[in-house]
């Protein structure tokens, strides 16, 4: 929405003949003072703004003041098309009846490329940077006025990039650490409830079968209390390699990535090749991001693929570790995902976005999934 400007004292913009008559005309001395006024309030309004917008609004607000322009229009560059964000004293019910406006706009951003003052049509046309114009009709400002209100207003343009650019990055970061909290909390969800059903189920089941062979001993029984026990020591072995597998630590991100997809593939049947081309360790931080998304990508594999076959290929650059996990599964189409479904991959895509990486996927009903890790190197 374009904002119209207009004097605060709009009726010393409406000066009748008799009070000309008496005004005495402007010395030289008098303008450079109105000048030195004028960047003096521009200096100060626009001291704190912290939006692009909003620091030429302002402006042009201030200049539109000071009496001595009989018009103004502020233009910046969004998303490639330029914009008039603001219009001070426009004659017109609306900025469109003027029959020079669409010529201005056009001149406007001709002149964004350039760093000096252009004239056109008792039009100053002032060129901030190349992306932000103030174009003033009217009045008989020096050049190194408009030389010194460019200086100013192009430092407040770029603090106020600079703090929106902040703003931006604090609001994804406390995105990331929501997500990343609600997956800490999922990923207790799952280990109590892997405790609840799988243990915990069957040290109950162990319970009641050892007070069956105190008053009552039986080989077979024992047996099969054994056989339980065993199974649900390998339960709870299980769950502490999902937390945190000691070979991880102890031998590198290679040796954990083989033994994962060696469990998968002997508990659930997908034939899993794993090729790492990686000269030296990663950092620990590195190797638990990288080893938490290949695990996220085969927990999706196994629940949703179908698929018989999977790869896992980690390779470096000289500036970057890159991970690629593929499947010749069914696919899904990524943008028709619900967000209960999304729940997984955004995981994986957080944990690698916190060390500055990136990650896609790519895939389509009926030929499978690739999902692409890439992390920068650390020296």
């Amino acid at each position: 929405m374009v904002r119209h400007l207009y004097p605060k004292d709009s009726s010393q913009q409406k000066l009748n003949l008799k009070d000309q008559d008496v005004l005495r005309p402007m010395t030289d001395a008098d303008l450079r003072l109105r000048e030195l006024e004028t960047i003096h309030e521009l200096a100060k309004t626009i001291l704190n703004s912290l939006e692009p917008s909003e620091t030429l609004e302002r402006a042009l607000d201030v200049l539109i003041n000071t009496g001595w322009f009989n018009c103004g229009e502020a233009f910046l560059k969004l998303d490639g098309q330029v914009e008039t964000l603001a219009v001070g004293l426009c004659r017109y019910k609306t900025i469109d009846d003027c029959s020079l406006r669409p010529r201005l706009i056009l001149d406007a951003e001709r002149v964004m490329n350039t760093s000096q003052v252009t004239q056109i049509n008792n039009w100053s046309l002032i060129p901030i940077d190349n992306m932000a114009v103030i174009a003033l009709s009217g009045g008989n400002a020096s050049s190194p006025f408009f030389e010194t209100l460019i200086d100013i207003i192009r430092a407040a343009l770029k603090r106020s990039r600079l703090h929106h650019r902040l703003s931006e990055k604090e609001t994804q970061r406390s995105k990331l650490l929501q997500a990343l909290l609600r997956a800490q909390e999922e990923e207790r969800g799952r280990i109590s409830r892997d405790l609840h059903d799988q243990v915990g189920q069957a040290l109950t089941a162990m319970l009641l079968g050892l007070d069956a062979a105190i008053t009552n001993p039986d080989g077979a029984n024992l047996g099969r209390l054994k056989e339980l026990a065993s199974i649900t020591l390998g339960d709870v072995r299980r769950i502490a390699l999902d937390l945190r597998p000691s070979v991880l630590d102890a031998l590198g991100l290679e040796a954990a990535l083989k033994r994962y997809a060696r469990e998968v593939t002997e508990r659930y049947e997908i034939k899993i090749e794993v090729l790492v081309r990686v000269p030296k360790r990663l950092s620990p931080d590195e190797e638990t991001v990288l080893y938490r998304v290949a695990q996220e990508a085969l927990t999706n594999i196994v629940r949703h693929s179908k698929a018989k076959q999977a790869s896992i290929v980690l390779t470096t650059t000289p500036k970057y570790v890159q991970l690629v996990i593929e499947d010749n599964g069914i696919g899904f189409k990524p943008a028709e995902l619900l967000p209960a479904e999304r729940i997984g991959l955004t995981g994986m895509q957080e944990r690698v976005e916190l060390f500055s990486g990136n990650l896609s996927i790519e895939s389509s009903p009926g030929k499978g999934t690739s999902i692409h890790a890439r992390l920068p190197l650390r020296t």
